[in-house]
């Protein structure tokens, strides 16, 4: 995490905070089609960071499509910044209402593992 954490230019930081998170997710660049495999690490309501091992740069927006056991999360996204030894941390653009209640629905599934029991 701190390794990502540096990633991000001075002044740039997330108004959202992301969660461990992993799954399955397959990031296509929209202008050129060009598919990439790779998997989740971490997700929030505003973006996720993928692991690859040869991201998009960044400012490239693309399709991604996050699988899980609990169903399938598709957005539009941009690439946020990169890391070409690690992966890509994306920023969601253009989510629909029906998208955003499944990512809710994980996140809030997330933190009610993440919660002590009192």
């Amino acid at each position: 995490m701190v390794r990502r954490e540096k990633n991000l230019q001075e002044g740039q930081q997330r108004s959202v905070r992301r969660c461990p998170f992993v799954a399955s997710a397959e990031v296509t660049e929209l202008s050129s089609g060009t598919l990439l495999s790779g998997r989740t690490s971490e997700i929030g309501l505003g973006g996720c960071y993928v692991d690859s091992l040869n991201p998009f740069p960044e400012g490239t927006h693309v399709k991604l499509k996050i699988l899980r056991d609990q169903g399938v999360f598709e957005t539009k996204a941009r690439v946020a910044y990169c890391d070409a030894r690690f992966g890509m941390g994306l920023a969601f653009t253009d989510m629909t209402r029906d998208q955003l209640s499944v990512l809710e629905a994980w996140l809030t599934e997330i933190v009610s593992q993440l919660r002590p029991v009192s």
